[in-house]
């Protein structure tokens, strides 16, 4: 009788042990800085394929780090709610906690967003009512949460003069300058690169960055550097892209202007789409995503490569 309860508790334990292992909805166990993921060389090499590598409906995006380097933001798209969150996982014990949706969600899209170099603010896109209003936006506008002792504060949208700012995909500099997509009355294109500069605690009336950065095409997803030193823009449907979309870069000469859009080329650019620039915090890599068909259907993939092929990009005159 012993020996039978014996191996009938051996056989309980080992499946226990075994649904432990294999349950489907796991998570799996990441240590160490960027999730525990091996540093990838001037080639971009696919970033924690075992979550952010994914087919629609739901996609992973817009990856960042905050500062210290203990909280990974990205985007997810929920099919089943039909929503975009803003995801978030931090680093405890040096372990990697699962996903969960930051407090200033709501139940609207949110996506497309950015950490300030200080770590206190984070700037994103939603269609949430703006003040006064009960109903989503037609068009995107940006918000922005400040950190506080007790975690993230209320969600607030950007303001300068007396209106919103309806715009997209926002990245900030050093100096609180935001970057950002945003369609003009007198822009070429649908969509061109502009700037609004944070003056006195308010932002001033946003700037076309000019010529040599907007076309009639789109210009789209920015990532400016911390020091304005350079910008990564995605380019849609221009005469030399690869695929639909490809990461293009600029840089600021010593007289302070923007050169010319350059096609950033491969590795980074393929006949897939490539969109979502992401600097790390430290400047050593570049994130960016990459959305290739696979049977008629998009998967989507975050890429991400040693930030030096930014420095073998610059024109020998500003090296």
């Amino acid at each position: 009788m012993r020996h039978s309860i014996y191996q009938f508790s051996m056989i309980l334990t080992f499946l226990l042990v075994f649904n432990t292992c294999t349950k489907k909805d796991d998570f799996p166990l990441l240590k160490g800085p960027y999730l525990g993921q091996k540093p990838p060389g001037m080639t971009p090499e696919i970033f924690a394929p075992e979550i952010f590598s994914k087919t629609q409906p739901e996609w992973a995006f817009d990856s960042v780090f905050s500062p210290c380097g203990n909280e990974f933001y990205f985007t997810n798209y929920f099919a089943e709610e039909d929503v975009s969150k803003i995801m978030c996982m931090k680093r405890v014990n040096d372990e990697w906690t699962k996903p969960e949706a930051v407090s200033f969600n709501g139940s609207f899209n949110n996506n497309n967003l950015c950490i300030s170099p200080d770590g206190f603010r984070i700037f994103f896109k939603s269609w949430r009512p703006l003040p006064g209003r009960n109903t989503p936006e037609e068009t995107s506008y940006i918000w922005y949460v400040h950190r506080t002792k007790g975690g993230w504060s209320e969600a607030q949208p950007v303001e300068y003069i007396d209106e919103y700012l309806p715009a997209g995909h926002p990245s900030v500099s050093n100096t609180g300058t935001l970057f950002f997509r945003y369609r003009g009355k007198d822009d070429k294109g649908n969509a061109d690169t502009h700037m609004s500069r944070f003056v006195n605690g308010t932002y001033s009336t946003p700037e076309n960055l000019g010529q040599t950065l907007n076309t009639e095409y789109i210009e789209g997803d920015v990532c400016v550097a911390p020091d304005e030193s350079f910008i990564v823009v995605a380019c849609w449907n221009r005469p030399d892209n690869n695929g639909e979309s490809d990461l293009y870069i600029s840089f600021r000469d010593r007289e302070g202007k923007w050169t010319a859009l350059e096609n950033m080329g491969e590795p980074i650019n393929t006949e897939s789409n490539e969109n979502n620039a992401m600097l790390s915090p430290d400047g050593k890599y570049l994130f960016f995503m990459r959305v290739k068909m696979e049977n008629d259907v998009p998967k989507c993939e975050t890429f991400w490569v040693d930030a030096r092929i930014i420095e073998e990009l610059k024109p020998d005159e500003l090296k």
